[in-house]
């Protein structure tokens, strides 16, 4: 019985995980849609140092891609639980 509660355990945990990554991957889509509103920084000696657009679509990209690999990988993982029977 303990082993099938940790079985249980295991499918809500990488549920959760499924789910955190879909709300930041729809996190990532809202915010690209904003880099059209994106002016040029205007050159002040204030102390403040505003990224450019480009350098947030370079961010962005690579929050994308580092996305993209987390999920592959737990797309690995749940391969491997599914083929165990989802056992610990």
């Amino acid at each position: 019985m303990q082993v099938q509660a940790l079985n249980k355990r295991a499918m809500n945990k990488y549920q959760e995980l499924h789910n955190a990554l879909e709300v930041v991957r729809i996190a990532l889509q809202e915010a690209a849609r904003l880099h059209a509103k994106i002016r040029k920084p205007v050159d002040e000696d204030s102390g403040w140092r505003v990224p450019d657009r480009e350098q947030v679509e370079a961010g962005h990209h690579k929050a994308t891609e580092q996305l993209n690999v987390l999920h592959t990988s737990t797309v690995k993982w749940e391969k491997e639980l599914v083929s165990r029977g989802w056992r610990v």
